[in-house]
């Protein structure tokens, strides 16, 4: 397998962030690019729907291997957590997967092909993230909720279930946590984000840039991908006003969720082109 990360020069738009090329294979076939997160070392760690959905390549975008062949149905995110272990979700088979960051599997937390709804069982999971603790937040898709787990994996709470009222979600798709310990979610569906304390106490609600379908936090600033529209909008992380959009279909290809580097330099993943494209910010 040959991977190679491409440069190219690409002026668009006068916005704030231009591509920089992508992350794809050469000769092998990676299937849907879902997920995307680079560890402390600047290791790129990608989640596809391919026969082997994690891959794992250096800084400079050389693959180092894959793991992960026959044990996803339905692969969704990957993250790397504050220890540095790899975890991702599998939306077919309803649980969490925690690997070594060369593949080994330690734990499989939820129950293979068994959802549910209470402390240890997920429905669809699509994404997770950490606080400044070590609390991790699960957001379970499929039942419409927020799953909230101390440092040490025991059941802290849970809120949410379907709908459209203040802290009910069409689709939890995203989540993410800023320094002052605030939860972002996506509500795929119902075309906002939801903001949290990390008690799950409902702050507000941001609306004006479609469905949200992934978020990522760049400075003061919030990106998000609007997968329905190809599009990218930029966003005040005090207020969610959008400060930028732009994207067309032949710019980005469904974006999706997303990863950014010590550089500032964003990793998307687009899951109709089945690749990573980076961004970097424009000179001024």
């Amino acid at each position: 397998m040959k991977l190679c990360l491409i440069l190219l020069s690409v002026s668009l738009y006068a916005v704030t962030y231009q591509s920089a090329g992508f992350l794809r294979t050469v000769e092998a076939k990676t299937g849907v690019m879902s997920g995307v997160d680079i560890d402390q070392k600047g290791n790129i760690y990608i989640l596809h729907r391919g026969d082997a959905p994690v891959a794992k390549f250096d800084s400079k975008g050389k693959y180092i291997k894959s793991w992960g062949a026959g044990m996803y149905r339905v692969p969704h995110v990957i993250k790397v957590a504050p220890d540095g272990t790899i975890w991702t979700t599998d939306n077919g088979n309803h649980v969490l997967r925690v690997f070594t960051p060369d593949g080994e599997l330690l734990r499989t937390i939820g129950e293979v092909n068994v959802p549910g709804n209470d402390e240890k069982h997920f429905r669809s999971p699509d994404d997770i993230a950490w606080d400044s603790k070590g609390h991790l937040y699960v957001a379970d898709a499929g039942n419409g909720r927020i799953v909230h787990f101390d440092a040490k994996g025991n059941f802290v709470s849970q809120w949410g279930k379907k709908g459209n009222l203040p802290g009910e979600f069409s689709t939890a798709h995203c989540i993410i946590i800023d320094k002052q310990d605030q939860i972002y979610v996506c509500d795929r569906g119902n075309k906002r984000l939801q903001v949290f304390a990390n008690d799950g106490k409902f702050i507000a609600e941001w609306t004006g840039f479609g469905n949200p379908f992934g978020l990522a936090i760049v400075g003061k600033q919030m990106l998000s991908t609007e997968g329905d529209t190809n599009q990218m909008y930029l966003l005040e992380m005090g207020s969610g006003k959008i400060v930028e959009q732009w994207g067309k279909p032949d710019e980005f290809q469904l974006p999706h969720l997303m990863a950014v580097n010590r550089r500032g330099d964003v990793y998307l993943t687009e899951v109709k082109g089945g690749r990573i494209q980076i961004l970097k910010r424009a000179p001024r």
